[in-house]
């Protein structure tokens, strides 16, 4: 066993300190056993500072723990300033999904782990600190065991378990007669565009920056079309961070674009990212012209054919269970919020902001076109009258 030194913490505050603990870094991503972190990787990180970091908006605060020269611990956080008040967030959100913590197994206790990384995030200076999707059982969730769960903010991942089949022939022989009738149906009718074609690119093939940018611009246009609104599509920047995201064929790691084509035409993408057997479907996009025809579930099914024949263990759909997630998936991960005060004004957007008046306004956004729409149903008549005279 390895003799124990001192351990100091470090605070990594630009792109600059992040690069020079790189090799660190990813030596510390192999060791550690949770599938979960890939939005705490080197990569990931690395990649959103050097996009959205240098603006000011957005500052690095990345907690490292050491063992001599042996990093043991990264917890990747950014400082945001907003509305007068400080906020110590997971670093890369509203892009990062899962929140969480790098740790190299068997050196520190969570205990006394977690007294050295609350001590740095105390040190910040910020109103509060959040944590806002942090997987049930992780290392994380234990660090933060003693921290108030902002109410309200519980939460599912929905993910299919992939480790029962044996290959896709096995997967599809195992769904429902109705599955199996409306998954041929759609493809059928998508084939009469032309030959389907499947096929899963990597970064460093000719199409994969080309792909990922039409994938975002189709993601785009269905959040135009249903009247949602997302606060990381509309940071200027994003497809050229997710273009630039680094994967490996060969060890199946990282980033990678699931593409499916009828003839020549691209009719459903989907950018995902591997990490220990764990797929994250990202982003997915589709012909919004072809909607009627499902291309977006065609390249779903021929995605998680493709991740079972490689052996993948899971298909993870992220946090938010919606209707789709349901059909395609058969287990679940509970997620929650976590923060802490560390002034009056992080008590008012701890206990005020987040459980309650920010849910309220995102219901009212979820209303608003039906108010509209009734509101135009009232006062049609008199805006006709106006018209006419």
């Amino acid at each position: 066993m390895r003799p124990r030194g001192e351990i100091v913490s470090r605070v990594l505050r630009t792109l600059e300190d992040i690069d020079a603990i790189a090799c660190d870094w990813r030596a510390l991503e192999r060791l550690c056993a949770d599938p979960l972190v890939y939005f705490q990787s080197f990569d990931w990180c690395r990649n959103w500072v050097a996009e959205f970091g240098r603006s000011g908006k957005h500052r690095p605060y990345v907690v490292t723990l050491w063992d001599g020269d042996l990093l043991i611990a990264v917890w990747p956080r950014m400082i945001v300033d907003m509305a007068g008040i400080q906020r110590l967030e997971t670093l890369g959100a509203p892009h990062s999904q899962y929140c969480g913590v790098l740790v190299r197994p068997d050196v520190l206790p969570v205990s006394e782990m977690s007294r050295y990384l609350r001590d740095e995030i105390r040190a910040a200076g910020c109103d509060v600190t959040i944590s806002r999707a942090v997987p049930e059982g992780s290392v994380l969730a234990q660090i933060l065991a003693d921290k108030p769960e902002v109410e309200g903010s519980a939460n599912m991942a929905s993910m299919l378990d992939l480790s029962h089949f044996e290959s896709s022939e096995h997967y599809t022989s195992q769904l429902g007669k109705l599955q199996k009738r409306n998954r041929n149906r759609r493809r059928n009718h998508l084939a009469r565009l032309g030959e389907l074609h499947f096929e899963v690119l990597w970064p460093g093939d000719a199409q994969f920056r080309k792909l990922v940018r039409l994938c975002a611009e189709m993601k785009r246009r269905w959040i135009a079309e249903t009247g949602r609104v997302s606060v990381g599509f509309s940071m200027p920047g994003y497809e050229d961070f997710l273009a630039n995201l680094e994967g490996d064929r060969d060890s199946l790691s990282g980033a990678c674009l699931s593409v499916l084509r009828a003839g020549d035409r691209v009719v459903a993408l989907e950018l995902g990212m591997l990490r220990n057997g764990h797929y994250y479907a990202y982003i997915g996009g589709f012909d919004w012209a072809l909607r009627d025809l499902s291309p977006g579930k065609v390249q779903m099914d021929l995605t998680v054919g493709w991740l079972i024949d490689n052996g993948i263990k899971a298909y993870d759909l992220l946090i938010n269970p919606a209707d789709y997630k349901a059909s395609w998936t058969n287990t679940a991960i509970a997620v929650t919020a976590r923060a802490e005060a560390l002034s009056w004004k992080g008590r008012l957007y701890a206990c005020a902001w987040l459980p309650r008046l920010r849910p309220a306004l995102k219901r009212l956004h979820g209303q608003w076109p039906v108010m509209v729409e009734r509101a135009g149903h009232v006062l049609r008549p008199g805006v006709c009258l106006l018209l006419y005279v």
